[in-house]
Parts: C-alpha cells; sequence; structure tokens
C-alpha cells in the first residue's frame, strides 16, 4: 500500500484529485474529479509515470511494449517506459497510435516501437469508464500486428462505477478480451487514506465529502 498512499497524496498535491460537485461526461453529478491533465511539467509526469512503474513492476513483469492510445495515452506510455529504465531496469518500448493518417513520409498509423509476432503489449491509460478507448485500441493493434498478445491494462484510478447498462466496465473488458485490468489506486482506497487524514496541514476529504462520495458509490458504484 506504500506506493499507493503516496500517490493518492501526490493526487491531491498536484489537484489531479479534486472534490467538491463535478459534472461528469456520462452526465453524472459527481463528489470528485480525477483527471491526468494537471500533469504537464517534466517533473510532476515523470513522477507519474514512476507510480504507473511501480504497479506494472509488481503487477506485470513478463511484457515487452507499451501501448498509449491517442492522446492521453501518449505522455503516459513515454513516462512509464522511462521511469521502468531508470528506477526499475527494465527497458521496454513504448508505441502509440496517430489519430490522423499521414500521407507523406513516413505513413505509418504507428509511432514508437512496433512488435513483433510473439510479443507481449501492456496498454496504458488514465481511466476506465465506458472501456470503449481500450477495445479500440485493441482492435486496431490486433489489425496492425500479427500474432501479438495482451499482458494487462493498466490505469492510473478505478473510479468502481457501473456503465449506463448498469455493468462494471472492467469486469466487462476482462471478459470480452481476457486481459487482465490493474489499477495503481480505487476510489474506496482513496477514502481509506484520505478520510480526516492532513496533506500539508489540510484534511481534503471530510466526513461531509465522505458521506457524499459514499451516497455516489451506493447509486452507482460497483458490487466491491
Amino acid at each position: 500500500m506504500s506506493y499507493k498512499k503516496d500517490f493518492i497524496e501526490f493526487l491531491v498535491r498536484s489537484e489531479a484529485l479534486k472534490f467538491g460537485e463535478f459534472t461528469l461526461k456520462s452526465g453524472r453529478i459527481s463528489p470528485y474529479f480525477f483527471t491526468t491533465g494537471n500533469f504537464n511539467t517534466g517533473s510532476s509526469i515523470y513522477k507519474l509515470g514512476y507510480f504507473y512503474a511501480a504497479l506494472i513492476r509488481e503487477e506485470v513483469v513478463d511484457f515487452d511494449v507499451i501501448f498509449g492510445p491517442a492522446y492521453k495515452g501518449i505522455p503516459l506510455a513515454v513516462a512509464t517506459s522511462m521511469a521502468l529504465a531508470k528506477d526499475f531496469g527494465m527497458d521496454k518500448g513504448y508505441l502509440f497510435d496517430r489519430k490522423e493518417v499521414k500521407d507523406y513520409g513516413d505513413k505509418s498509423a504507428f509511432v514508437g516501437y512496433e512488435p513483433t509476432p510473439g510479443q507481449k503489449i501492456i496498454l496504458i491509460d488514465d481511466v476506465m469508464t465506458t472501456g470503449k478507448t481500450k477495445e479500440d485500441a485493441v482492435n486496431i493493434i490486433k489489425e496492425k500486428f500479427e500474432n501479438v498478445s495482451f499482458a494487462g491494462l493498466v490505469i492510473a484510478f478505478n473510479r468502481q462505477e457501473k456503465d449506463n447498462d448498469g455493468n462494471d466496465a472492467l469486469l466487462e473488458f476482462e471478459k470480452s478480451f481476457d486481459i487482465p485490468v490493474k489499477a495503481i489506486v480505487t476510489v474506496r482506497e482513496v477514502i481509506d487514506v484520505l478520510h480526516n487524514q492532513k496533506i500539508d496541514g489540510q484534511i481534503y476529504l471530510d466526513d461531509a465529502t465522505k458521506d457524499r462520495m459514499e451516497e455516489y458509490l451506493a447509486r452507482y458504484g460497483v458490487s466491491q
């Protein structure tokens, strides 16, 4: 739990995890919001990559390349591959796709290390919502690269919510593609770590905020 606790404190200090009232893309009114968009400096994106790398080193050690879907997945894949090499002695390839096809020069739809038959890929992204982005990533990789397999999907934050059909999107993805999903932290771990605990002299998750989060999870959350 040590790096998880450090990660949660890193999120609140970076304001990547905020508490209040937020309208999500799904239309739900959430008492908290998570985004990797706040990691916009060299030091912060490297540190984010370190936490992804720590999870990968602990959970998924047999793989060859990290794939980050454009656009948000691109810096995640690069930063994580750098942290794996620097901090864990694991020199792995990174790969990402282009959303727009080039009609000049290198016309490949992919940039980075291209896997060869028999190699294993890790998918990387920020959160799991509907799983659509990840499904698209799996499909375009299978179309382009022959006989590759997937070692896992790693995400920073598991909101532990149902999708609009009432299903656990994470479990549905795992069942559909036979790809294990690992998260650095879950919303439940956030509650456990932050509830009434001071970070730099400030309590981010007091009793009232916890109650709002519990009410939200009772309505939209998945079974633990």
